[in-house]
């Protein structure tokens, strides 16, 4: 475990946000997908999407920057649902991922919500597995890309604090 400072994104966060999306889906989704599935997920990935998303798209991002500010991870969710949940290759299985998602589940739960789903990779599947969710169906998923590539509805429900 590292400690990382968790904070709201801003749009100034989009190039490093981008990077690190990335760099994530090539490095870490390729021990579930093909090398032609995870460069398909990671096409057309644009700075100006985040900052949409972050302005006006109806999802709230949060950062994990460690000590020297650079980037971790980053979750984006909205409503019941978490969006996207990446961590930088040379940070993953530090904890980084867990602090993003405790912090989306205490968001979404002080929200009024008793349910959170996310639509997962198979790379992702055990990690969310041990923080209590479970698989509710397996299906396609169309990638930026274009291809269709296996992915896990998955949805743990959550507790009144």
């Amino acid at each position: 475990m590292i400690d990382v400072a968790l904070r709201p994104a801003t749009p100034a966060d989009a190039p490093a946000i981008l990077r690190l999306h990335r760099d994530s889906i090539l490095s870490l989704g390729i021990g579930s997908y093909s090398l032609a599935e995870v460069e398909s997920w990671a096409a057309g990935l644009v700075a100006e999407r985040y900052v949409e998303a972050m302005n006006k798209g109806g999802e709230t991002f949060i950062v994990a920057a460690v000590a020297d500010g650079a980037l971790a991870g980053f979750c984006s969710f909205g409503d019941d649902e978490v969006k996207g949940l990446y961590v930088a290759p040379e940070w993953a299985r530090r904890g980084v991922g867990s602090a993003l998602l405790r912090r989306a589940e205490a968001t979404i739960s002080a929200g009024g919500h008793r349910l959170i789903r996310i639509i997962a990779s198979l790379s992702g599947a055990a990690f969310y597995e041990r923080h209590g969710y479970r698989v509710v169906e397996r299906r396609d998923w169309k990638s930026r890309g274009g291809l269709v590539s296996a992915a896990l509805a998955m949805e743990k429900a959550l507790f009144a604090p």
